[in-house]
């Protein structure tokens, strides 16, 4: 059905058919959809049906209008009533009878679920059948919104005028559970006595309109089935309806565990560390697989290896998955077991916290060794295989590093290479080879920001050149300085992690936090509680900087920033030293502070002070998000770096967040004091005329109608931030301007300049939104549109767009 979506949009000409595969008048200008009845007043707009395959309508989308009105604000009540107002309006539309009423349909008055979805808003409704919940996708009914309204609805909305087979008088329970019992068995081959079921419940399978009883199955701790059987009074054993697998979608058997691991909210860095017994990670349960009966430290996302005995990377990878008997991991402190299952739970939450705001933004690394994913971007998540405890060093002169592997080489890869588990091609994933079982606080923390760098973006951070007799310099400001940013940001990372997890660790005032993190002399936070005596911050400076607060030659403590003597050496990559990046404590003050939406004096003692636009963000949630961003379009230098950073915060948290954020930046030197704003950034319908806009809301950005050459009459701005000419009077006649009288007149004069070819505000619909292949501007990744501020660095968003990097192993 998909495919026929597609030809509504693409073949103008193309006969027009309705979900059941019947033909349907073309629709007259100006209205759309399959009964023509939705407003459609742009030539480009379009409303596109999408189908199930028994025939249902499953949702309407609309390009270039909206289905119906409704404010970002609007309470649930409001919304529901809405909602319903239009589904009366236009059942053909959605594939049902004509003669509708409210109480035929089983619309929930329960809340709304709303999710944000950058400049979208989606909205959740629960439906039933007659009071009975509903089993599948159609259970939800969801609205997509933007700031004006709502531009398309996903679910069948359930008819509770149709006829489900059995509800008179269902099957009863106990034939129900054997049934479920039974399908089950035969299709995984074991005796149905070995199983049980979990929420056994009557529920409307709209796609085969019938009552049915649906259960999940388990086999031990293991999952083994979700099933619906149909609920016919008549048969001995119930007809099947739906079963599904659930391992072809996880690692194995996807289960819960419990593990004992350290408490988060304690120190964690002064013996003894205390522990508690965990069984959820951020947004779920911890989770792990099942394989003939041992439960293993594994999902679909984070694979444990005991390399114990590996002499090289290749043996590492296929040492066997750390597992036990039983789903609860209750090994205490001092024991190599309890280090395993303590490093399983800590990455198995970094995980679930990066993949909260990178879930369908991830990027597949095959792309790096010259092939093409399978999965669509939005379906690809990484795993991270962590091979512990090797019997040799597998990352040269370091302890631990990150790199990458891959199981499409091999006829039979190792399990955990696997990825995805239900077929080939296989995807590059993560390798992560760690010396020994037992790690300093900030090695995890650190080692995951360069699995995030590998799939934030495909490959990492910097390009190997391996060219020392070409350049045997460092050269600050270029992207020689790549190699050493990937490791602070790697570091950056591990900063957000403990102040987004730990409790204890993640205060201002930790100064251990620091004194564990980083590799640099001067390595407190820039605050009073940690510089008590007034010592110097850090600046990023060079140490001959003039600005630098020391005259003596005290490099990497108050003046790190690289510098044409740090040559890297040892690796040969023709780059800036690697190590420097763990020393740039700089960075790290700056951005402790900014996690913690502070802003803290330049002199002692060094009192910090809320920095309001930041802490109303989020700060940790808005700064994690910034740096994340920075790593998916890095320009390779570490002014580049802290230019994304503050192009997200600018564009999705405003001007006020950007100045408290620059200030930051600039008493460490990292950019400069006076730097505007990278971009500009338009949210169509918060009332602010900006950027490209040419209004919002009231805000005409003083424009009338007298003052665009009309007689008079009231000017309006319209949902797309486009001046609305209808109410203006045309000239002589008194009467007002109709469309074409209304374009005759020009556009109004915007931001931008006429003479230099910056095209007018108004010009075409959805102006608010900016094509970066047309303009060279970079789409946010919150679905703001950003151009290039005056004096900006307009390059950085054109290397954006084409910057692909390669991957290579590091510490």
């Amino acid at each position: 059905m998909s495919l026929a979506w597609l030809l509504l949009l693409t073949l103008p000409n193309a006969p027009r058919l309705d979900c059941r595969g019947a033909a349907l008048e073309r629709c007259p200008p100006g209205l759309a959809g399959p009964a023509c009845d939705l407003p459609c007043d742009d030539a480009a707009c379009e409303v596109a049906v999408t189908c199930h395959a028994n025939g249902d309508t499953y949702g309407l989308s609309s390009f270039g209008a909206h289905l119906f009105a409704l404010d970002p604000g609007d309470p649930d009540w409001l919304v529901r009533l809405r909602v319903l107002r239009f589904i009366l309006d236009h059942p053909t539309d959605l594939g049902l009878k004509p003669d509708l009423r409210a109480h035929d349909l089983g619309l929930a008055s329960a809340p709304a679920r709303r999710v944000a979805a950058g400049a979208l808003q989606l909205l959740r409704f629960e439906q039933r059948w007659r009071d009975v919940p509903l089993f599948g996708a159609d259970a939800t009914l969801t609205l997509v919104a933007d700031r004006a309204g709502v531009i398309a609805i996903r679910g069948s909305v359930v008819d509770g005028r149709e006829d489900y087979a059995f509800a008179a008088a269902p099957a009863g329970r106990d034939v129900a559970e054997a049934s479920i019992r039974a399908h089950a068995a035969a299709r995984a081959a074991v005796d149905p006595a070995a199983l049980r079921l979990v929420d056994l419940r009557l529920v409307a399978f709209s796609r085969a309109r019938t009552l049915g009883w649906a259960a999940a199955v388990f086999r031990g701790p293991a999952r083994v089935a979700d099933v619906v059987v149909a609920a016919d009074p008549r048969a001995p054993v119930l007809p099947l309806l739906y079963h599904v697998d659930p391992a072809g979608a996880g690692l194995g058997d996807t289960l819960a565990i419990e593990v004992r691991a350290e408490d988060l909210a304690t120190d964690i860095f002064t013996a003894p560390i205390e522990t508690k017994t965990v069984s959820t990670v951020p947004g779920g349960p911890l989770t792990g697989s099942a394989s003939d009966g041992p439960v293993r430290l594994a999902d679909e996302h984070v694979v444990l290896l005991d390399a114990a005995g590996a002499a090289s990377r290749g043996e590492a990878l296929a040492s066997p998955i750390v597992s036990q008997l039983g789903a609860h991991f209750d090994a205490y402190p001092d024991t190599r077991e309890y280090a395993l299952q303590n490093s399983y739970y800590l990455l198995r939450s970094f995980y679930a916290h990066t993949d909260a705001i990178l879930r369908g933004r991830w990027d597949s690394a095959l792309p790096t060794i010259g092939l093409a994913s399978a999965l669509p971007p939005e379906q690809f998540s990484p795993r991270l295989v962590v091979a512990a405890d090797p019997a040799a060093g597998l990352c040269g002169s370091a302890s631990w590093c990150v790199s990458s592997a891959w199981g499409g080489g091999t006829e039979d890869p190792p399990e955990a290479l696997q990825h995805p588990t239900s077929a080939a091609p296989y995807e590059v994933v993560g390798a992560m080879y760690l010396k020994g079982s037992s790690y300093a606080p900030a090695v995890l923390p650190h080692e995951f920001g360069h699995f995030a760098d590998l799939f934030a973006a495909p490959g990492l951070m910097y390009e190997p050149f391996v060219c020392m007799p070409c350049a045997a310099d460092c050269y600050p400001g270029t992207t020689d300085e790549s190699l050493p940013l990937s490791e602070t940001f790697a570091s950056l990372i591990a900063l957000w992690l403990y102040r987004s997890l730990y409790p204890a660790a993640g205060q201002a005032a930790s100064c251990k936090t620091f004194s564990t993190l980083s590799l640099g002399e001067n390595r407190n936070p820039h605050n009073e509680a940690c510089r008590p005596a007034g010592d110097e911050f850090s600046r990023f400076l060079d140490n001959y900087d003039p600005a630098c607060p020391s005259d003596e030659f005290d490099y990497p403590d108050l003046c790190d920033r690289p510098s044409q003597i740090d040559i890297d050496f040892d690796e040969g990559t023709g780059l800036c030293d690697r190590q420097i990046g763990y020393m740039v404590d700089s960075w790290f003050q700056a951005f402790w502070e900014l996690l913690h939406g502070e802003r803290c004096a330049t002199t002692p003692p060094y009192t910090c002070t809320p920095l309001p636009a930041l802490t109303a963000a989020p700060a940790a949630d808005a700064i994690g998000r910034a740096l994340l961003y920075a790593a998916q379009v890095s320009s390779g230098t570490y002014r580049g770096f802290a230019d994304d950073v503050a192009t997200y915060v600018a564009c999705n948290h405003g001007e006020a967040a950007y100045l408290e954020l620059n200030e930051v930046l600039c008493h460490h030197a990292i950019r400069p004091c006076d730097a505007p704003a990278p971009t500009l950034c338009e949210f169509c319908g918060d009332g602010v005329r900006t950027g490209r806009e040419a209004c919002d809301g009231g805000d005409l950005g003083g424009q009338t109608c007298a003052g665009l050459g009309f007689e008079g009459g009231t000017l309006a701005c319209d949902a797309t931030c486009r001046l609305a000419q209808d109410g203006c009077m045309s000239p002589g006649t008194g009467s007002e301007a109709t469309g074409e009288e209304a374009t005759a007149t020009g556009e109004p004069p915007t931001t931008g300049d006429s003479a230099s070819g910056e095209p007018p505000a108004t010009s075409g619909a959805g102006s608010h939104f900016i094509d970066p292949g047309a303009t060279g501007g970079d789409q946010a990744e919150d679905g703001c549109a950003c151009a290039a501020a005056p004096g900006g660095s307009w390059w950085l968003a054109a290397l954006a767009l084409a910057r692909r990097r390669r991957r290579r192993d590091r510490r």
